[in-house]
């Protein structure tokens, strides 16, 4: 048997008295749920008896809701929602309780709804009237689902809720950790929790929050981004461990926290003739290692700014397996490429007048055979990183072309790079 608690206005209230009867309830509508009583005849007694205990506590809340039972749980939701007080179904009662309900309160799709009308169809009573068979054969299973119904028929289980998943977990040390070592072993522990759940839920993470609660009273919190959704605990501690190396708490830890963001995890069909990228999960623990020798921002795939300065580019994390935008040239003519010299080289530049004649810098020396510009160039005036220079682009006597530049208004000169 099964009961129903329905009053649109106190949803919440709802679900806790009916929580307080059952360990399992049904959400069926907004203001309506369903539990079953089968393990409360024992307790308190028969149906009526469940029902008035249901509905003395409910005043005791101040929910006053519309109560039904029945014997599945459709008849008992069906009954609440349009039948006022406390109602108590008999098995093979169904019909005559039920049967009086119109059409138009009985959950349906419209489509259907509108076909029973032209048929002259009002009530469930109606419904129960026609043979199965020929119902079926016109309107289908859903045709089926409602004769079953409206004759107290229609068996099923409770639609539970899946309980909310919780990617987070915390540690209290008996002993403040003061070594990494140590605190990699608890960090090892709660990582395979976190990633043993995220692997039955099919998913993955892009996001690992490590929060160390120090012995000084202080939090110390290091976020690590993820290029793609992953799941795997051996390489995942490996970037932590990495990351700890790099930035290693100020004081001994005495409590962990590490949280996952969940994410639906990344599905990829390679093309048959293009060569596989390296597995997200290697490629970032390459590049960890390659930054914590090379320093945060020296490394990774360069992106350019949207400015007119020259040269002018970040480092970004690079995105495994991205599909790479490839133009193609439609000029036959051969052009030159650039090579800048990072960071630009300091010259001593001789000039008469405003023309280059001579250059000198580590690794590049001549005279000038041949020199184009200036060329002035400014931008980004509004921001703090404002430029304006003067470029030329000279062929020397060592065999070279190179562009050459300097502030406007300075006689600092530089040599940027070189034509290949």
């Amino acid at each position: 048997m099964y009961a129903c608690l329905h009053q649109p206005e106190n949803h919440d209230a709802l679900l806790e008295l009916a929580g307080s009867f059952a360990p399992h309830v049904e959400e069926t509508a907004p203001g309506t749920v369903v539990f079953s009583i089968d393990g409360l005849r024992r307790l308190i007694g028969a149906p009526r008896q469940i029902g008035a205990e249901l509905a003395r506590r409910g005043a005791e809340r101040g929910v006053t809701a519309n109560l039904a039972i029945a014997a599945n749980p459709d008849c008992a939701a069906l009954a609440a929602m349009n039948l006022p007080g406390v109602t108590v179904i008999a098995p093979g009662h169904e019909p005559s309780v039920l049967g009086k309900i119109p059409l138009e309160r009985v959950p349906m799709p419209e489509e259907l709804l509108e076909i029973l009308k032209r048929w002259g169809l009002h009530t469930l009573e109606d419904v129960a009237g026609l043979p199965p068979l020929g119902l079926a054969e016109r309107l289908g299973e859903e045709g089926l689902r409602l004769y079953q119904l409206a004759l107290g028929r229609l068996e099923r289980p409770l639609r539970l809720a899946p309980p909310a998943a919780c990617y987070r977990e915390r540690l209290e040390l008996e002993y403040p950790a003061s070594l990494l070592e140590p605190l990699l072993f608890y960090l090892s522990r709660l990582l395979n929790e976190l990633c043993h759940r995220l692997e039955s839920h099919s998913i993955g993470a892009n996001r690992i929050t490590t929060e160390l609660e120090l012995e000084n009273k202080n939090s110390y919190t290091r976020v690590l981004e993820l290029p793609a959704p992953q799941r795997q605990a051996a390489p995942l501690l490996k970037l932590i461990q990495l990351d700890l190396e790099a930035h290693p708490p100020p004081a001994p830890v005495t409590a962990i926290t590490l949280a996952m963001n969940p994410t639906p995890a990344r599905r990829l069909q390679n093309g048959l003739f293009v060569p596989q990228g390296p597995e997200p999960v290697k490629l970032q623990l390459t590049l960890t290692r390659i930054t914590a020798m090379v320093g945060t921002g020296n490394a990774g795939s360069p992106e350019l700014l949207n400015t007119h300065r020259p040269d002018a580019f970040r480092m970004v994390e690079p995105i495994p397996n991205a599909p790479q935008r490839r133009e193609r040239s439609h000029s036959s003519e051969p052009a030159l490429a650039f090579r800048f010299f990072r960071p630009a080289l300091p010259a001593r530049v001789r000039t008469a007048g405003r023309t280059p004649r001579h250059v000198a810098a580590a690794g590049v020396a001549g005279s000038v055979v041949e020199a184009a510009g200036p060329w002035r160039g400014s931008g980004d005036w509004w921001t703090l990183e404002a430029w304006s220079r003067d470029e030329w682009d000279v062929a020397l006597t060592d065999g070279g072309l190179y562009r050459i530049w300097r502030r406007a208004g300075d006689e600092e000169w530089f040599v940027e790079g070189a034509y290949d």
